[in-house]
């Protein structure tokens, strides 16, 4: 309620870190953009520093942050706890700390590993979860805004999926 997020609304939220993941940027633009609409989601993207031409590119589709009362986007989560806790799906990278955060509130998510990382640690972080029915993973190679948009499709779809997801998650973080 902090929020402003009503009880009824799947809310989403989305990051790629503090720089700011182009890839993550340009698919949660393309997603935002194709579903804002529906006002039973509520959408809030943290950019990054490099980020910040996603409110124009939004505009540009469309999608007017100022007139979208379900739609936050910001450089910046500085209270990712309370983001974290209110949300129902998160959509990022699958660094330890992130996946710490996602499975200490138990959240379902959609995760993108970082290919730019060593030994690709993100991945099988990313797979830990997945073989535990705790998230389901794109890999950057493969992301493109329709794939994306499927799978948030289907995860949205079907609460019941979120709450699994979820709980699953938290079993991982104990």
């Amino acid at each position: 309620a902090k929020l402003g997020v009503s009880p009824d609304s799947i809310m989403v939220l989305s990051m790629g870190g503090s720089l700011g993941a182009k890839a993550i940027n340009e698919n949660m633009t393309a997603l935002i953009a194709e579903r804002w609409q529906n006002k039973n989601l509520f959408f809030m993207h943290s950019t990054g520093k490099y980020g910040k031409w996603v409110p124009e590119k939004l505009k540009e589709l469309g999608v007017d942050e100022n007139k979208a009362s379900n739609v936050v986007i910001r450089e910046y989560i500085d209270d990712m706890d309370v983001c974290l806790a209110a949300s129902d799906l998160v959509i990022g990278r699958a660094g330890a700390s992130s996946l710490s955060e996602i499975e200490a509130v138990g959240r379902a998510s959609i995760l993108i590993p970082s290919p730019n990382v060593a030994e690709n640690h993100q991945y099988h972080n990313a797979m830990a979860l997945v073989e535990n029915d705790a998230a389901r993973v794109i890999e950057e190679k493969d992301l493109t805004s329709e794939k994306l948009i499927s799978e948030f499709d289907s995860l949205v779809a079907d609460r019941e999926t979120l709450v699994r997801l979820g709980r699953n998650a938290k079993k991982i973080g104990g």
